[in-house]
């Protein structure tokens, strides 16, 4: 089956969630026979990229501010819909991951008769409104809406990446609902696995400037305004003030980068944490391999997909988490500890807490992978193709 994979706002050259979803989720659809031609963004180093199956839509990093940002959309749907052009038309089926690839491609779609199988990786309507309520952000809003509602009127199927993403739409749209389908995210198990060596870790540790003593807590991710690094700095007064070994070290960027790293000055604990940026997927499991406990301090009630988390549980490592949905599957077997969101005084609680129960994290590291052994990327590829074929009617993959 030939499939044409539009994820035009997704830069393929720089670890995050999108990336690392559309990644691992063509590699594998590849490995079962698929033929996978892949539309997104790759900024970075472009040596040893080599896929004849990979087309770019723009090279330039994400820019800052949001007339810039609009502007780099604008000029990736135009290649974008160059792609679309080309390719549609030799492909059985196109899967497309945000509103705007759907918005160029569901006229072509509808004219040359390919379905449609759209992919929902978070609320992001309801995420935007955490940007203010002035009128502009409100419009966009809106905008963000008519576009979903097109793209699920417009779809075959609608893959969502948790049953509470799925849910909020069932019932936004009743009409729709048969279209829904929940396929979970996963984790490379290759990857992302308890180190055994010891060594290897302290070696990373002291090049990060951590001691062996030091209780080191790691976020990874994305820094948006939902995911909450803010109150992960904001408890960290009342953590080092009961135990002065905790260091925090928060891997990735985003837009309360600036912020954040403004905010552990202000609160005199900016020697307690460590930014250290983006970093390689394939080395990823190292840094988490580092910490001792692993936080996802999510601001808000509103469904996620957590990634991040199955990489955490992967590594065998503690995991504090706020209590949102989109979690529901991992409450079991006591994977993870629960807070409030957007309470830096639960947070530091709970942080504090795990860090003391040294036999509960050697029982994590010992548990968690096994309980996450059937959230891996290959089986998110099995669920995605079986739509794909009920999609087109095919009955298996097979090579072109």
């Amino acid at each position: 089956m030939n499939v044409l994979f539009l994820a035009l706002t997704v830069d393929m050259g720089v670890y995050q969630g999108d990336s690392t979803h559309v990644g691992e989720l063509t590699a594998n659809l590849r490995r079962m026979g698929y033929r996978v031609r892949l539309v997104a963004r790759r900024s970075g180093n472009h040596k040893g990229w080599k896929d004849p199956l990979f087309h770019c839509v723009s090279r330039s990093p994400k820019p800052p501010g949001d007339f810039m940002r609009l502007l780099q959309l604008l000029l990736s749907m135009m290649r974008g819909a160059y792609f679309i052009l080309r390719y549609l038309g030799k492909s059985d089926l196109l899967y497309t991951r945000d509103r705007f690839s759907m918005l160029l491609a569901f006229l072509p779609s509808r004219f040359l008769r390919k379905p449609i199988v759209y992919e929902v990786n978070g609320l992001t309507s309801e995420q935007r409104k955490m940007h203010g309520d002035y009128f502009l952000n409100w419009m966009y809003v809106k905008l963000l809406e008519t576009l979903d509602k097109l793209a699920f009127i417009n779809a075959h199927s609608v893959i969502c990446v948790t049953d509470s993403i799925r849910n909020f739409y069932c019932k936004r749209y009743p009409q729709l609902a048969d279209k829904f389908i929940t396929v979970n995210n996963g984790v490379n198990r290759k990857l992302f696995h308890p180190f055994l060596d010891y060594k290897e870790v302290f070696d990373l540790r002291a090049r990060l400037g951590f001691d062996e003593s030091d209780d080191i807590i790691a976020y990874v991710g994305n820094l948006s305004l939902w995911q909450g690094v803010e109150y992960l700095v904001r408890c960290a007064p009342a953590v080092v003030e009961k135990n002065p070994a905790v260091r925090f070290m928060i891997i990735g960027r985003g837009p309360t980068y600036d912020t954040c790293l403004k905010l552990a000055e202000e609160l005199k604990v900016a020697d307690k944490f460590k930014f250290v940026g983006q970093v390689p997927y394939p080395s990823l499991a190292h840094y988490i391999n580092v910490a001792d406990v692993c936080v996802a301090p999510y601001t808000r009630d509103i469904p996620n997909c957590p990634i991040k988390i199955y990489e955490y549980l992967a590594c065998g490592k503690p995991v504090v988490c706020s209590d949102i949905p989109g979690i529901d599957n991992l409450r079991k077997d006591g994977l993870l500890t629960l807070v409030e969101p957007s309470n830096p005084q639960a947070l530091a609680s709970a942080l504090l807490s795990v860090l003391a129960d040294m036999d509960g994290r050697l029982a994590q590291r010992e548990n968690a992978p096994a309980k996450v052994a059937d959230y891996t990327w290959e089986n998110s590829a099995k669920r995605v193709a079986e739509i794909c074929d009920q999609t087109t009617g095919v009955n298996k993959p097979h090579a072109d």
